[in-house]
C-alpha cells in the first residue's frame, strides 16, 4: 500500500529524533519564502492552545501512555532529551527504566509550525503499570514480536504476500498488518468454565493499535465448523465479534443468539476506539447472561446474549492496517490442535502426519456441510468447492513461519488532498459560479516538511513554510480565490505540491473545477 509515513505513537514505532531547540523561521537555512499572490486570500491559522487534562497509563511496566484534551492537528512530545510528533491527544512511550520518574512535555502544533506553551507531566511506569491483567487467562499469552509469534500450529494467517512486517517497539518489535485485510485463526479455543470473580466464564484480550483513520479490528469467538472457513463478509452462525473502529467499540452477535435482560453499566470513557499508532487492550468478557466489552479495564460496550457453545474458535482481523501487540485467552485451558486447511484441488493428498480430516464446505443458506475424510485416504478427488480440513499430530509444524520483513517506524497517514467549493455551497463536477469566491482546502499529511505550494493553471500562487517553530505537521490550509479572476467557461487546474525538508521530490495532487458562463 502507497502511503505516507507520519512519526508518532505506539512509542518506538515513532520516529524520534534529538530534542532541539525551536528555530525562527529567519534562523532556519531551509525556510521557504512566504509569497502569496494579490488575488489569493490566505485564511488565518489558529494559534495553538495549549493541551489540557494530561493522564497517564502503562500497559507494561518500562511503557507509559499519555493522554490529553486537545483540538490541534499535531502534537510535539518531549521527554528523556527526544523529541516526537504526533497526530493526536494521545502517545506511548516504550523502552523507559520501570523505576524512574519521566517528565514530559507536551505541546499543541498548528498547520504553519507554531507551538503553544507547553503541558507539563511526570510519571513513573512502575507505579501506573497493573501486573494483575493476565490473572484471569490461560495458557501463554502471544506477543507478537517476531515470526514465531505466528507459528503455525498455533495460528493460520490470511493475508496478501508480503503485507505483513515487524515494526519497532522500544527495544522490541510487533508485528505490523498493512494490508487491505488480514485475518488470524486461532488453533486453541476457547472452553467455558464456572463463573470467575468477576462472572466471566471466558474471555479473549487483545492488546492492538491502529495504523489509520481507516483501521479496523475484530476479534470473533466462532463456533465448530466456521473456524475452518475463510474470512469473509458472511457473519458465521452463532458467533460474537468485539468490532473496533476509530469510532469506537462495540459488540456483535449472531441476531438468533437467546437474549437476556442482562443491564450492564458502561463505564467513563473519553475514548473507546482504536488509536493510531498507541497501544490498548480489549478484552471480550464471556458471562453467562451476556458479553461486555473492556477497553483498558473500562467497560464500553456490552450485548445480553447467551453464547450456547461451550467451546468456541477466536478469529482476529484487521482491516486497513494495525500494529498486532498481544493475545491471550481465559476459561479452562485447552490445548493447541495444529490445523490446516487447504483449498481443493483435482487429486488433493492427505499428510500422512495427519490424526483427522474432514471437508469443509459452505452451502446455500449460510450452512456448512461436513464430511468425514479417512487418514488413509491420501487423495481426494472432489468436484466440488470446497477445503480440505487436517489436524495434525501436536508435534506437527502445518506449513512455514510467515515471512516478517523489518519496517521502519511510523504511523501511515494518507496523500495530500485538494478540495474546491464556492461561498455559495457548489461544489465540483458541478460548474463553479463565475462571480464571488472560491474556497481552496489543502489538506496535509506529512511531516517534516518546510512548505506547500499551489499552483493555478500552471502559475504559483502559493508559496507558505510550514516550519515557523520546528518540524512541520499534518494540518489543514484554506485560501480564497476571486472568481471573477478567472476566466468564465472555462477550466482550471489546482496542484497542490507538498515540499520535504531534505530537498527532494515534492508530494504532488491535482484538481480540475470548472467555472460557468457568464449570464
Amino acid at each position: 500500500m502507497d502511503r505516507r509515513t507520519l512519526a508518532g505513537g505506539l512509542g518506538g514505532l515513532a520516529l524520534v529524533v534529538a530534542a532541539v531547540v525551536a528555530l525562527r523561521v529567519s534562523d532556519a537555512p531551509d525556510t521557504l519564502k512566504r509569497e502569496i499572490d494579490e488575488d489569493v486570500e490566505v485564511v488565518q491559522q489558529q494559534e495553538p492552545a495549549k493541551p489540557a487534562n494530561a493522564r497517564a497509563q502503562a500497559l507494561d511496566v518500562d511503557a507509559l501512555q499519555l493522554a490529553w484534551n486537545g483540538s490541534a492537528p499535531a502534537y510535539e512530545v518531549r521527554w528523556n532529551g527526544n523529541e516526537q510528533l504526533v497526530p493526536g491527544p494521545e502517545v506511548e512511550l516504550p523502552g523507559l527504566s520501570p523505576e524512574a520518574q519521566v517528565e514530559v512535555e507536551i505541546r499543541a502544533v498548528n498547520a504553519v509550525g507554531k507551538r503553544s506553551e507547553a503541558l507539563k507531566i511526570a510519571a513513573t511506569p512502575k507505579d501506573l503499570y497493573n501486573d494483575k491483567w493476565d490473572d484471569q487467562l490461560v495458557g501463554q499469552t502471544d506477543r507478537f514480536d517476531g515470526p514465531e509469534a505466528l507459528d503455525p500450529r498455533k495460528w493460520r494467517v490470511e493475508a496478501e504476500k508480503d503485507c505483513l512486517g515487524l515494526r519497532p517497539f522500544g527495544p522490541s518489535k510487533r508485528i505490523d498488518v498493512d494490508c487491505p485485510m488480514a485475518a488470524f485463526q486461532s488453533n486453541t479455543p476457547i472452553r467455558f468454565g464456572v463463573p470467575a470473580n468477576d462472572g466471566a466464564i471466558g474471555r479473549a484480550i487483545i492488546s492492538v493499535a491502529g495504523a489509520a483513520e481507516s483501521s479496523h479490528v475484530r476479534l470473533t469467538l466462532l463456533t465448530d465448523p466456521w473456524q475452518y472457513l475463510k474470512e469473509s463478509d458472511v457473519e458465521p452462525r452463532g458467533a460474537v465479534s468485539l468490532d473496533i473502529t476509530t469510532q469506537g467499540t462495540r459488540i456483535i452477535a449472531d441476531p438468533d443468539l437467546p437474549r437476556t435482560a442482562k443491564e450492564v453499566p458502561l463505564g467513563d470513557s473519553p475514548l473507546t476506539g482504536l488509536v493510531a499508532g498507541v497501544r490498548h487492550r480489549w478484552e471480550m468478557r464471556v458471562l453467562p447472561d451476556a458479553v461486555v466489552a473492556l477497553r483498558d479495564g473500562v467497560v464500553v460496550a456490552a450485548e445480553p446474549v447467551v453464547l450456547k457453545t461451550p467451546v468456541l474458535h477466536p478469529r482476529i482481523r484487521i482491516d486497513g492496517g494495525g500494529f498486532l501487540d498481544s493475545f491471550g485467552v481465559g476459561g479452562v485451558p485447552e490445548r493447541v490442535l495444529p490445523t490446516e486447511v487447504i483449498p481443493l484441488t483435482p487429486n488433493t493428498e492427505v499428510p500422512q502426519d495427519a490424526v483427522a480430516a474432514k471437508l469443509v464446505t459452505l452451502e446455500p443458506g449460510n450452512q456448512v456441510k461436513i464430511i468425514d475424510v479417512p487418514v488413509t485416504s491420501r487423495k481426494i478427488s472432489s468436484v466440488h468447492p470446497g477445503q480440505l480440513v487436517v489436524i495434525r499430530k501436536p508435534e506437527s509444524r502445518p506449513g512455514a513461519l510467515p515471512r516478517l520483513v523489518d519496517r521502519p517506524g511510523g504511523i501511515k497517514t494518507g496523500a495530500p488532498r485538494l478540495h474546491v467549493m464556492h461561498e455559495d455551497g457548489t461544489k465540483p463536477p458541478q460548474q463553479l459560479p463565475p462571480t464571488g469566491r472560491i474556497l481552496v482546502t489543502a489538506e496535509v499529511n506529512a511531516i517534516g516538511h518546510r512548505g506547500i505550494e499551489l499552483e493555478l493553471d500552471g502559475k504559483r500562487i502559493v508559496a507558505l513554510p510550514t516550519n515557523e517553530q520546528g518540524a512541520a505537521v499534518p494540518g489543514r490550509h484554506e485560501f480564497w480565490l476571486d472568481a471573477k479572476k478567472l476566466s468564465p467557461g472555462s477550466s482550471a487546474r489546482l496542484k497542490l505540491s507538498v515540499l520535504p525538508a531534505d530537498q527532494g521530490e515534492p508530494v504532488t495532487t491535482e484538481t480540475v473545477f470548472e467555472l460557468g458562463k457568464t449570464p
